[in-house]
């Protein structure tokens, strides 16, 4: 008896495409490394290989970001691409680094007399750009409590007739309202240089 023995050998799905967990554009607003979002490897069927490939990744360009492990490490204001491929299959998503660059101060009237004993309520807003930035620490001051006292929310009261300074800092970023008490307020703006 002739007896064949055949062995059939299944061939191994082929990667299709990579997709990326969370969103297709990730904006930081510190300097502080961020962990890479989990890339898995899919068939043309959308399912995931088992097990998954090696990924080759990388950060571009290097002067917005730059691949720190498994994470990608802040370098300066930007739109990066992170990318991961196996073979010549390719996924990517955006990674926006957005670090502040000014305080703005609002609330206030320049047009306006400040009476003694009337309290305004400022308002300071951390941007990078035009784009507002959350989450951030702003500490409110007065070059003269004698004449315009504010406390920890940005609330100052007019004290005595006179000028005084009322600033708003956040890291190494400040904004100033020059405060008149018993008339008219002018207001001054500066912002540091943003963070490198």
């Amino acid at each position: 008896m002739l007896s064949i023995l055949i062995t059939l050998a299944g061939c191994s799905p082929e990667p299709a495409s990579i997709k990326f967990d969370g969103e297709q554009t990730v904006t930081v607003n510190t300097l502080d490394a961020a962990a890479m979002n989990k890339a898995t490897v899919l068939d043309k069927e959308g399912k995931a290989l088992d097990p998954q490939p090696k990924l080759a990744c990388s950060v571009n360009p290097a002067s917005v970001a730059k691949l720190d492990g498994e994470k990608v490490a802040p370098v300066a204001n930007g739109e990066a691409t992170v990318e991961c491929k196996v073979g010549e299959v390719k996924g990517s998503y955006k990674f926006v680094v957005a670090l502040p660059d000014k305080v703005e101060v609002a609330g206030y009237d320049a047009t306006q007399a400040w009476a003694v004993g009337a309290s305004t309520q400022l308002t300071a807003t951390v941007k990078a750009g035009d784009a507002p930035v959350a989450g951030q620490t702003v500490t409110w001051s007065s070059s003269d409590a004698n004449i315009a006292e504010v406390d920890a929310n940005g609330n100052v009261l007019g004290k005595a007739e006179g000028k005084a300074t009322v600033t708003a800092t956040s890291g190494t970023l400040t904004a100033s309202v020059e405060v008149t008490i018993g008339g008219a307020m002018a207001t001054t703006d500066a912002a540091a240089p943003a963070p490198q």
